[in-house]
């Protein structure tokens, strides 16, 4: 399970840095690594057991263009698969008998609902940092 930052909505800043004349990629870069950090914080605070919690991380910083996006979350493998169950629960099968399902632990997506306005601040810190250079 991840998710994906984007620095939407923040235009307003990137045209305030093009005209201060700094680097925004290298501005953005560091913003979203900022906000990143905010949401892996707060998934780790909620996540249902260490195993998940330990794994849960940032990608590299994304390229698409002039965008650039990262993810959060756990990201692959097993654990990624088993962190899915958590986060939305499960039908509690194994080998074909049924089980007690699993019920949903959720840690991602509270984290992205609840840390949005604490992930946006960090960005814009990051923002008028660099504007006071």
């Amino acid at each position: 399970m991840k998710a994906t930052l984007k620095l939407e909505g923040l235009e307003q800043y990137l045209e305030e840095l093009v005209k201060a004349g700094k680097d925004i990629d290298k501005v953005a870069e560091e913003s979203l690594e900022k906000g990143a950090d905010v949401f892996i914080g707060g998934m780790q605070r909620r996540a249902p057991f260490d195993r998940i919690r330990v794994r849960i991380r940032k990608s590299r910083m994304g390229r698409d263009g002039n965008k650039r996006y990262v993810y959060v979350g756990v990201l692959r493998g097993e654990d990624a698969r088993i962190a899915n169950v958590w986060e939305f629960g499960g039908p509690g099968k194994k080998a074909g008998r049924m089980h007690r399902a699993i019920t949903a632990r959720p840690f991602i997506r509270p984290s992205l609902r609840q840390d949005a306005n604490k992930a946006r601040k960090a960005m814009e810190d990051v923002f008028q940092e660099w504007l006071k250079k």
